[in-house]
């Protein structure tokens, strides 16, 4: 256990993303503080019980009104017959287990001489449990995944409790429910609840209430005040390869894959799916075998049919509950508008505007940030197979000062620093994140003084109003042929002016303009 680092829970259905999503994790263990892995079921996966049948289970079921398959095998849509099922598209039970046990122990030790933070085989079979996986939004009773997840809900660790969901979140739903089946109507109820929504983040799709209607029909009502994020963007849908913004679009694609992640980097990386890799995924129809086949067919309008190379960019359509956790030097867990590696941060429902369109490649406001994560992607697959000698690691990025007040129109000084534990050069850039900024005024297009710079300054608009604040963001990245890239964040408030603002800030301009002329002589 870390406490500096942000904590996580996750629940997945195994769908083929959610294997990948967890193999790409692999590489960022050491980065954050997982306390389980949970199997639960969802609208698209689910094993049954043997005994009851959906309809019994799950009256509201979804499963069949929006999952493609049906409509390929014959079913009408949705099925009258549906509620008749005793499992649908089932997921391979152990798959996760034998990650531990397998891949992930060969590339262990490799991955501890990089970092001495990634958690061991052992650790990680520990927390591996079963939830409510029989059937979709099945709540009926407490497994030893939803047990898992109220314990740390309960227990004395103070840290936000990031609750992941990859598919359904009725496990999740059962612990709540647990909880409140204990509690309420105590006397310790009030204090509880408190606790419970000051501790709880829930994310995943559908705005983090997972692909189920059990959240809704269960939790929302006993704990309303429990917060659900969504991010501006995603990442790794399934058509990425074809629609994925075009600053790094290739390395979605084969070449960039087969050379960087899928081939010579040990089994881990070699376990990781691309659209026909040969990879057979138990349980699922040929409609979904995307390893034998290249070409993705939902039945949906909204979707297009689409045909890929092989060893495109298959889907890690459930990573974007984890990517924001990295500490990579943004300060969006601080604050949501502050931005992460999947930009800023929100509560369910209050995203003020769309993002990249993945599916259709509309334009939208792309992710600055997402070419780095790839190429970190590349350069942690080598700590597989390699010692920390011939692997590269992210640069030390830091500011003397991260929260600045000044007034309008005044000159802050921008004071960055970094340093790379390889020896590698460093390339620095200073630029204001507008999209995590909060400015009244008129002008467009803002800019840091001389950028490349680690030392610089920042003039704050004469038209700022006092509130208004400027994210500034120092972004490092090292030279090395696999490179890293790290960042360091400045806010800088603006505060109500001083009497004698004017004069101050002129006399400040003149002095950074007299301290530039100097630097040039030299």
């Amino acid at each position: 256990m870390n406490k500096s680092k942000p904590r996580a829970i996750i629940t997945t259905d195994l769908e083929c993303d959610d294997m990948n999503s967890l193999i790409h994790l692999c590489l960022y263990l050491n980065e954050i503080d997982i306390d389980g892995i949970v199997y639960t079921s969802s609208q698209f996966h689910f094993n049954g019980d043997g005994e009851h049948t959906l309809g019994e289970v799950t009256p509201n079921y979804r499963c069949i009104g929006e999952a493609a398959y049906m409509t390929h095998v014959g079913y009408p849509h949705p099925d009258p017959e549906a509620e008749n099922l005793t499992s649908y598209r089932p997921f391979e039970e152990g798959w996760i287990e034998s990650l531990w046990k397998n891949e992930y122990a060969l590339a262990y030790p490799y991955l501890l001489k990089n970092n001495p933070d990634f958690p061991s085989p052992e650790r990680l079979l520990s927390i591996t449990k079963y939830g409510n996986f029989a059937f979709e939004g099945d709540v009926r009773e407490d497994t030893e995944g939803s047990d898992l997840i109220k314990e740390a809900i309960l227990d004395k660790d103070e840290r936000i409790l990031y609750l992941l969901s990859w598919g359904g979140v009725n496990t999740i739903v059962r612990a709540l429910l647990s909880i409140a089946e204990q509690y309420k109507g105590t006397d310790q109820w009030e204090h509880i609840y408190a606790s419970v929504c000051r501790k709880v983040r829930i994310l995943g799709v559908n705005d983090g209430v997972g692909q189920d209607n059990s959240y809704k029909d269960h939790a929302e009502a006993l704990f309303p005040d429990i917060k659900i994020l969504n991010t501006d963007f995603m990442y790794g849908v399934f058509m990425a390869s074809v629609s994925e913004q075009a600053d790094c679009i290739e390395t979605f694609r084969s070449e960039w894959l087969k050379k960087n992640i899928k081939f010579g980097h040990g089994d881990l990386m070699s376990k990781y799916g691309l659209f026909g890799d040969g990879t057979y995924y138990e349980g699922e129809p040929d409609i979904f075998q995307y390893g034998k086949q290249l070409s993705l067919n939902w039945g949906f309008d909204a979707v297009p049919n689409v045909t890929f190379n092989q060893y495109d960019f298959l889907g890690e359509g459930d990573s974007g509950t984890y990517v924001l956790l990295f500490d990579v030097g943004l300060r969006g867990l601080e604050s949501g508008n502050y931005g992460t590696l999947l930009g800023r941060v929100f509560e369910s429902g209050k995203r003020p505007q769309k993002g990249y369109n993945f599916f259709t490649g509309s334009e939208g406001n792309p992710n600055r940030f997402l070419r780095a994560y790839q190429e970190e992607w590349a350069a942690r697959a080598e700590w597989c197979t390699k010692p920390f000698e011939e692997c590269n690691h992210p640069p030390i990025v830091s500011v003397r000062n991260g929260d600045i007040t000044a007034a309008a129109g005044e000159v802050v000084l921008l004071e960055g620093s970094g340093s790379d534990p390889d020896g590698d050069c460093l390339r620095s850039y200073w630029y204001v994140y507008h999209q995590g900024s909060q400015y009244s005024g008129l002008a467009n297009d803002l800019r840091v003084w001389e950028p490349m710079r680690f030392c610089t300054n920042f003039t704050i608009p004469e038209d700022a109003e006092p509130g208004d604040y400027f994210n500034l963001i120092l972004e490092v990245q090292d030279d090395a042929k696999k490179p890293i890239t790290r960042y360091a964040q400045v806010i800088v408030t603006v505060k109500e002016p001083e009497d004698n603002q004017d004069e101050k800030n002129k006399a400040q301009k003149k002095n950074f303009l007299e301290s530039l002329f100097r630097a040039g002589e030299e």
